[in-house]
Parts: structure tokens; C-alpha cells; sequence
């Protein structure tokens, strides 16, 4: 499995607003990706301010197809306005887990 993380900061009193475009906007704009096993957000207890956006792949083609289809572009543009500075993109594989499917080869 694959997972790819945005990283970002908010502007003050905005994480409402983001947590509505990722409901609204994000998590359906997923729905239709090949491979595609979650899309989470995580707001941070200590830093108001902060947050990540998680989303898992089965394979590494699924997570591909999807940088090259645009939507992330697209997706982190509906944020502009709440979003203080740029954000910050990593991919990981998961190497290893609680959970054994979680490791099966695809």
C-alpha cells in the first residue's frame, strides 16, 4: 500500500471552511480513482493551525495514475484561500503494519 501526505498550515480561524471543502470537494473527487482506500484528514491537537491530508493507495500504478490525472492540482487549488503558505507533499510506502492485509501484494 501507498500513502501519500499533504502537510499545511491554515489561516487563523479558517479550519472549518477547509474541513468543509475537504468533505464536500476532496473526499468525493476520490470516489472515482482506480485503487484508492481512504482519504482522512487530521487536524492537529497542539497547533490549531495545522493539518495533514492522508490518502492510500493500493499500488503504486493506482497512486501514479492519480498524480498524472490533474485532480491533485485542482483539489489543493479549492484551498487558496485558507491555506497560509504552500503545502507540503510526501509519498510513503507502507512496509509494515498492525494489519496483515494491509501488506498483501496486489
Amino acid at each position: 500500500m501507498y500513502v501519500r501526505m499533504t502537510f499545511f498550515k491554515v489561516k487563523p480561524g479558517m479550519m472549518d471552511k477547509l474541513r468543509n471543502i475537504y468533505v464536500n470537494d476532496v473526499i468525493p473527487a476520490h470516489k472515482s480513482h482506480k485503487g484508492i482506500r481512504f482519504v482522512h484528514l487530521f487536524e492537529c491537537m497542539d497547533a490549531v493551525d495545522e493539518g495533514i491530508s492522508v490518502t492510500a493507495w493500493d499500488t503504486k500504478g493506482d497512486l501514479e495514475a492519480y498524480e498524472k490525472s490533474g485532480d491533485y492540482q485542482r483539489i489543493l487549488a479549492l484551498f487558496g484561500e485558507v491555506l497560509t503558505g504552500a503545502s507540503t507533499l510526501k509519498s510513503y510506502e507502507v512496509t509494515a503494519s498492525s494489519e496483515p492485509m494491509i501488506l498483501r501484494i496486489f
